[in-house]
């Protein structure tokens, strides 16, 4: 019973946080903002270039760097915000860790710094922000949530793994965690968690970065509604104008990727410096394979790519590889070494492809028909490929 009331007193905290109503998001401050910061641990020698605090202002692709400091050999350091610019900042610590907060109070900061552990992880660990601004706060325990959330992950993939190494006495306990268990339900309890954060808090300029925080793809309704009200309330809230910006460009993309739609326009160089048009395949079914050198499971997918190739080419069957590659000397080594009897082309720009085409790893593949339309998207390489073809040139078989 402890534990409930616990809970029932943090959200009411939490309410009454923001109960009494806010000032304008953009509100004024009478003197400069001091971020002051201990790192327990420091990069080793090899990295003490990175033993800086970088301090950036906004939200996602509008986020700019504002200042920098060097870190203290004892691990503290210092930076200021000016009283006019109140707003969303972020901290990025020894290239290791990150931290969130909105500029209308002084803020300390406690940071692990670099990671000690033999399993190194950047962005693992909890980030404490101190600070008496009722939005930093906000920040913070959503950023905490997230932290506990990670952590529960980390402790239910090493039960999953425990009882897949148990398979060989019962295999109950494996399949039972793998169809039913918590952590094939755990990404939709963070996000129920999260909404009913931002819900409560609907009236916080601080929501926005909680927000930015909710997976889109299965939030859509809810965000648009809450970034909505978030903007009638707030109409000069830029982090809220750049996230709803960023929204409406990556929805426009997910419709562009949608099945049965034409496929976005490719037109880059092949080894030859030659551009490779993808209307140029029209009329075949097209295989095309987002990958780099220094990726093993793109690497290890080539072998069964080649057997569709072999399969389906005098049927009408095409492969075009796309690769993410930044170092060319790389990319053509790979290609030697894979031999590859297909099409192969060289992204100009990594990041914008990968954003064109909605890639969150690699490999990517897309199917797309004689029109140039999606068939599917495969995130990863996947033997139901291999079935689709089969469906779709059975008959010329």
């Amino acid at each position: 019973m402890l534990s409930i009331f616990k809970n029932v007193a943090v959200y009411a905290l939490l309410a009454g946080l923001i109960g009494g109503g806010y000032p304008s998001a953009s509100a004024q401050v009478s003197k400069d903002i001091t971020i002051k910061g201990k790192v327990s641990f420091l990069n080793p020698e090899t990295f003490k270039k990175y033993n800086m605090v970088w301090l950036y202002n906004g939200i996602g692709k509008g986020k700019k760097a504002v200042d920098s400091v060097k870190v203290n050999t004892d691990g503290t350091f210092s930076l200021k915000v000016k009283a006019n610019a109140s707003g969303l900042y972020q901290l990025d610590i020894l290239k290791w860790q990150t931290a969130a907060f909105w500029s209308d109070a002084d803020v300390n900061i406690n940071a692990r710094g670099y990671d000690t552990a033999s399993n190194k992880s950047k962005n693992s660990g909890f980030v404490e922000v101190v600070s008496k601004s009722s939005r930093t706060q906000l920040i913070n325990t959503a950023l905490y949530q997230k932290y506990v959330g990670d952590t529960e992950m980390d402790l239910l993939s090493r039960e999953l793994l425990t009882a897949r190494n148990y398979m060989k006495k019962d295999t109950s306990w494996f399949t039972y965690l793998r169809t039913n268990g918590l952590i094939r339900q755990k990404v939709d309890f963070e996000n129920l968690r999260l909404k009913q954060l931002i819900s409560a808090n609907s009236s916080n300029p601080a929501s926005v970065y909680l927000l930015s925080m909710l997976s889109t793809d299965k939030e859509t309704g809810f965000f648009s509604t809450q970034l909505a009200k978030l903007i009638e309330q707030y109409p000069q809230l830029e982090e809220a104008k750049q996230l709803k910006k960023e929204f409406m460009a990556q929805s426009a993309i997910k419709n562009a990727l949608n099945k049965g739609s034409v496929i976005p326009h490719i037109a880059y160089n092949d080894p030859n410096g030659k551009p490779v048009d993808i209307n140029s395949f029209k009329g075949k079914y097209v295989l095309i394979d987002f990958w780099a050198s220094w990726c093993g499971p793109c690497r290890k997918a080539i072998p069964e790519i080649k057997e569709l190739y072999s399969t389906y080419n005098a049927s009408g069957f095409e492969v075009l590889s796309v690769s993410v590659d930044t170092d060319n000397a790389a990319w053509r080594k790979a290609m030697s070494e894979e031999n590859m009897p297909w099409a192969q082309v060289l992204s100009p720009d990594k990041n914008k492809t990968m954003a064109n085409f909605m890639i969150i790893g690699i490999p990517t593949l897309f199917l797309i028909d004689r029109e140039g339309k999606i068939v599917e998207k495969y995130t990863g390489y996947s033997t139901k490929l291999k079935l689709q073809l089969e469906e779709i040139f059975k008959k010329h078989l």
